[in-house]
């Protein structure tokens, strides 16, 4: 028996990006990168708490349980016969439009519609751009409330339809301690996400509302009425009416049929596209070989990995789709910045030499031993989780830092508190300084976070305690840099060296592949440094949680340097824990979102210690090798310029 396929909210969502990604979702053949990064992302960011806070803030709501769509909608229509009723997920069927809304408040002849979102809002958003249609960041959160409005609005045409947003409204306060550990994370016996809450928790002890509800009628209309004009070069089917556009695509789904659209810029951040799972099938090379036939080869490197490339709807209009088309075309590689050409022009000539400006000695010269290398691990949720605290407050729960020395001696300390309910910050801050006041030699970070992070904490340290933390303000002015009131960029004298920006100007590899990322440089030197292969492939004499480990070693079948940040060990192997229960790719933390995904789930999840314990050493160990691998960068262009 053939399951009958419905255009639901979600896959409305997916159709509005690309309606040809409806063929490739949810069939385990195809790659989905999606599928598991929003996952992570609503872990991180707390949107399960989100959607569990809204519920609270309906009280006497009756939340629809069933699962299958037919018991899901019978339930729904039973519970409607109230004149006044608050349902909580309720399913409603249009033609082939399948929905359920987040919260439904029905008051006679009125439908209040609202879809939950764990987006920040504050008062001055605008959701129109400059022309009147809906601005770019607000487009999928307004189409889908405009689609689930659609379906309410012909089920009952006699009824007054309201939709609103419930956002994280930033200018909100939390005004209880610990408001999020109050929606604690546990996985139910059917392997779903589900919210544990204490039991009698009330409306009341949640303080202050910190979500907003806003009313979003005027840009519901808007797209309702075909008015938010499509964008430049927009597909076949963003010229359509909203209403043809919602069947023709509904239709596709139900068959199980590809849609017919063509290839374009929209691929470029196509989830379908698969890198890292030989086994599975790319539903990005399928769109690419369907259209071009045997002028697209997936193994050639594609135009959307030059580097920062902004102009790509230009090449495809110009039927160039390779680097080696690219590289044949003098009129569009002359397009390209020096560093864009030495990307195309090495992989081309298949040239695997790294390059250097002359100019990186020099650079060098300026900084000042003992060199500190420092690395941040933060977390920002839309459920605060302290007091006084406004949805998506910075928290920093974590630094690494290795000190070189002239004499070639490496030290690593760290600092981390991610203990449920302990505000870490300002101690964050009084630890940084301890580390880094002994001497003057130069800081340096890796792009703009650890900058960002310092900024944002003195922020608050001046809306705690201005005279209190007086000294640690001040300082942060001396090893930051920022735009005052006046607009004008102010530098600290001992403001931290960006080695990304650094990076970008002098120094380029192959291996690389566009990307400056320290996850993609530091495999890359690692490629062909004899000073990186000789010291670092014997145990390391230094550090903490990286000590006695060997982080140069080859692949024993393919011979192949492996990347050392997948040597990191499984801190969860004693466990006997499943990786979907860890929901840490291999036991390991290999990013900055996984670090804080793992910081969360010890402030919200119900846990061992061990477990706990585990965490703690899989993010001590992560850090240690990110500012590990700024060292190693630097230890490599001190062996160039030399």
């Amino acid at each position: 028996m053939s399951v009958r396929r419905y255009l639901t909210k979600s896959r409305f969502k997916l159709a509005l990006e690309c309606p040809a990604k409806l063929y490739y979702t949810g069939k385990k053949e195809y790659a989905d990168t999606k599928k598991t990064d929003n996952f992570l992302q609503a872990l991180a960011e707390g949107g399960y708490q989100v959607g569990e806070l809204a519920k609270h803030y309906h009280p006497g709501g009756i939340q629809i349980d069933e699962i299958s769509h037919q018991a899901a909608l019978d339930k729904t229509v039973e519970l409607l016969q109230e004149e006044k009723v608050t349902l909580i997920e309720p399913a409603f069927l249009y033609n082939d439009c399948f929905i359920r809304v987040d919260v439904l408040v029905k008051d006679r002849n009125r439908f209040d519609l609202i879809e939950v979102k764990a987006k920040s809002f504050r008062t001055e958003d605008e959701f129109y751009n400059k022309k009147g249609g809906i601005a770019s960041s607000w487009k999928p959160y307004l189409w889908d409330i405009a689609f689930q409005t659609w379906v309410m609005q012909n089920i009952y045409p006699d009824c007054e339809i309201h939709p609103y947003l419930m956002l994280a409204d930033k200018d909100k306060v939390a005004t209880v301690d610990n408001l999020n550990q109050k929606f604690r994370i546990r996985k139910n016996k059917r392997n779903r996400i589900e919210i544990v809450t204490d039991q009698g928790l009330t409306i009341g002890v949640l303080g202050e509302f910190i979500l907003t509800k806003v009313d979003v009628s005027s840009a519901v209309e808007l797209i309702l009425s075909d008015q938010d004009n499509p964008e430049k070069n927009a597909r076949n089917d963003q010229l359509l009416t909203f209403e043809n556009r919602v069947n023709q695509v509904a239709k596709y789904y139900k068959r199980d049929e590809q849609y017919p659209t063509g290839i374009g810029k929209q691929c470029k951040r196509c989830e379908f596209r698969n890198k890292k799972e030989p086994e599975k099938l790319s539903g990005f090379d399928a769109c690419w070989e369907r259209a071009l036939g045997e002028n697209y080869n997936p193994a050639e490197p594609h135009i959307f990995e030059v580097w920062n490339y902004r102009k790509s709807d230009k090449l495809i209009e110009s039927g160039i789709y390779t680097f080696n088309d690219l590289y044949s075309d003098a009129d569009h590689f002359k397009d390209l910045n020096e560093r864009q050409q030495l990307q195309v022009y090495k992989s081309v000539e298949k040239d695997s030499t790294e390059w250097f400006a002359d100019q990186l000695e020099n650079v060098m010269d300026d900084w000042n031993y003992p060199l500190h290398f420092i690395d941040f691990e933060t977390s920002m949720v839309a459920v605060p989780f302290y007091k006084g605290f406004r949805p998506y407050e910075q928290i920093a729960f974590q630094f690494s830092h290795h000190t070189v020395h002239e004499d070639g001696r490496i030290d690593h300390a760290e600092w981390i508190c991610a203990k449920p309910g302990v505000f870490p910050n300002f101690e964050f801050v009084k630890a940084l300084k301890q580390q880094l006041e002994s001497d003057e030699g130069t800081i340096f970070r890796y792009a703009h976070h650890e900058n960002t992070v310092l900024r944002q904490i003195q922020k608050q340290m001046e809306e705690n305690d201005q005279q209190k933390y007086g000294e640690w303000i001040e300082w942060i002015d001396t090893i930051t840099e920022w735009k005052g009131d006046d607009k004008v960029k102010h530098v600290g004298e001992r403001n931290m060296v960006d080695m990304w920006t650094v990076l970008k100007s002098n120094y380029y590899h192959p291996f690389m592949r566009g990307s400056n990322s320290i996850k993609a440089v530091l495999p890359a030197i690692f490629q062909t440094c004899s000073i990186i292969k000789q010291k670092y492939s014997k145990p390391l004499e230094f550090g903490i949680n990286l000590k006695e480990m060997i982080l140069w070693q080859q692949d024993s079948n393919t011979d192949e340097v492996q990347d050392p940040y997948k040597l990191l060990p499984d801190r969860f192997q004693e466990l006997d824990l499943t990786m979907d229960e860890v929901v840490l790719e291999d036991g390991q933390i290999a990013d900055g979102g996984a670090a804080a995904v793992a910081f969360s789930k010890m402030q919200f999840t119900e846990m061992t210690e061990l477990e706990r314990e585990a965490l703690r050493k899989a993010l001590l160990q992560y850090c240690e090798l990110d500012t590990l691998a700024m060292v190693m960068i630097w230890e490599h262009w001190n062996s160039l310029i030399k």
